[in-house]
């Protein structure tokens, strides 16, 4: 690699933990910008472009690093090795800040997978149920359900300050 020549995404990608799926000419990911259960982000290796189609992020390696670690373009620069710098760690600040940005992300995707299949498992119990006792056992699950359907409309929406503040519930007990 000369000096002034961009790494390659994939490589980039997966030394940041992404977990790539290929398929056919395209690597697949959960996009690590916005909660998903399905992939959506692809990575076009012969171009050397990424583009997510739930949240519409795109661009190169040098673009994803700066969203992803939350760095200026010289500091995306330096962190990839492009120019005269070489790769720097960040600070532990900022290694701490990401952590917490990967830990948000994973709570997001968790919970709303648990949330959609908790719903639907109720769904099908409800048509199942032919006996009184069956009813009263999913009792708990009944009470249960308008907030898990409350917290799903969280998730599902476009307001990210009162999703984070549910997260700070369930991670603080607020």
């Amino acid at each position: 690699m000369t000096v002034f020549e961009k790494p390659d995404i994939i490589n980039i990608l997966r030394e940041e933990s992404i977990e790539l799926k290929q398929r056919g000419k395209y690597h697949w990911a959960l996009c690590p910008f916005h909660a998903e259960k399905t992939p959506s982000f692809k990575v076009n290796p012969d171009m050397q472009q990424f583009y997510c189609w739930g949240c519409h992020e795109h661009g190169d390696v040098l673009s994803f690093i700066q969203k992803y670690k939350g760095l200026s373009f010289n500091a995306a620069l330096s962190y990839l090795g492009i120019g005269k710098t070489r790769k720097i760690k960040p600070d532990s600040g900022e290694i701490r800040k990401n952590e917490l940005i990967r830990e948000y992300q994973a709570w997001l995707n968790s919970y709303t997978s648990f949330l959609c299949n908790v719903l639907r498992r109720l769904d099908l119990a409800k048509i199942k149920a032919k006996a009184m006792r069956e009813v009263e056992a999913m009792a708990f699950h009944y009470h249960s359900e308008p907030i898990w359907e409350h917290h799903l409309e969280i998730l599902l929406g476009k307001d990210e300050e009162t999703k984070f503040e549910l997260y700070k519930g369930f991670r603080y007990g607020n």
